[in-house]
């Protein structure tokens, strides 16, 4: 029956439900972000001594929370992945390792954005690459769900990609059907579609969910020839188109034919000997008071209250 109503916005895809995962090539990447960052939770200096539990959001192939289990074998370290094919891949990297205090399992679409977990059951929450898992309208609730699963004085992590700049006129027209097919999926916060939007709000989100000293670190990562992944130039743009051109598909805005000129296009482009690519990186990290930080917290608001 005809109704004036307004109808919801049905978003029927994301962009992790649509990507096309190469274990190996997602293990070396993980490796490089790893190296690149300066290692697991490097804002800390890599010290994890008095965590008891630590938590991997969107673990992908699962090399973070191996790298932390492994040089700490007294802590706990969970991840959660959205595909069965990366919690087997993970599962079996941890048993071939050894590696007993870490443990992987699967977030369906459907439990997004709550974490199964009980109330400040973590001492770290880390994320990366949550864009391709959350729409604009689900980052408030999954940071505060960060929130009640981190334990007084433990903190939260997150690591987002956004575009960067290449000389490839074929790569950029890539990306242009990239952020086109997100902004359709409800997963870009760019009022113009030409970013991703999500490192860039970060930090709001985090001051919004009462997450306290903030810190907001920047990196890139080189897709040309000075790349920081271990194959040639031609095979990380592949790499990195590979991850999203099943949703521009999806999304009907280019055929197979299409992406398949444009990449063409690409590996002519990068013959130039000014060729280059890249993407931009932010890491935001935040705290959670402690049951004492938090009353002194209180006690001086209600000072400066009473003053007014």
């Amino acid at each position: 029956m005809p109704t004036n109503d307004p109808q919801p916005t049905i978003f029927p895809y994301r962009l992790s439900e649509q990507m096309q995962i190469d274990l190996p090539s997602l293990v070396s990447q993980e490796r490089a972000l790893l190296d690149l960052l300066g290692g697991p939770f490097p804002e800390r200096n890599n010290d994890f001594d008095g965590f008891t539990r630590v938590l991997d959001v969107a673990c992908g192939a699962g090399s973070w929370a191996l790298e932390v289990a492994r040089a700490h074998p007294r802590l706990e370290v969970i991840g959660l992945a959205n595909q069965q094919v990366l919690v087997s891949s993970a599962s079996a990297r941890a048993a071939e390792a050894n590696l007993k205090n870490a443990r992987f399992l699967l977030l369906t679409g459907e439990q997004r954005p709550q974490l199964p977990f009980p109330d400040e059951y973590f001492d770290l929450v880390n994320t990366q690459y949550l864009h391709s898992w959350l729409r604009a309208d689900e980052w408030p609730d999954f940071v505060d769900e960060c929130w009640r699963v981190t334990r007084p004085s433990g903190s939260v992590r997150m690591t987002e990609p956004e575009r960067g700049q290449s000389t490839s006129l074929a790569f950029t027209r890539l990306e242009d059907l990239f952020l086109q097919a997100m902004h359709k999926t409800g997963q870009c916060f760019s009022p113009d579609n030409r970013h991703i939007g999500a490192a860039n709000q970060l930090v709001y989100l985090c001051q919004e969910a009462g997450w306290t000293e903030i810190t907001r670190r920047a990196a890139i990562t080189d897709y040309g020839k000075m790349g920081d992944l271990p194959e040639k130039p031609f095979s990380r743009i592949q790499l990195y188109t590979r991850t999203f051109q099943p949703l521009i598909l999806q999304q009907g805005l280019a055929s197979a034919e299409e992406l398949a000129t444009l990449m063409q296009q690409v590996g002519e482009e990068m013959e130039s000997e000014d060729f280059a690519a890249n993407r931009f990186l932010i890491t935001v990290c935040g705290h959670k008071p402690g049951t004492r930080e938090k009353l002194e917290s209180d006690a001086q608001q209600i000072g400066a209250t009473r003053k007014i």
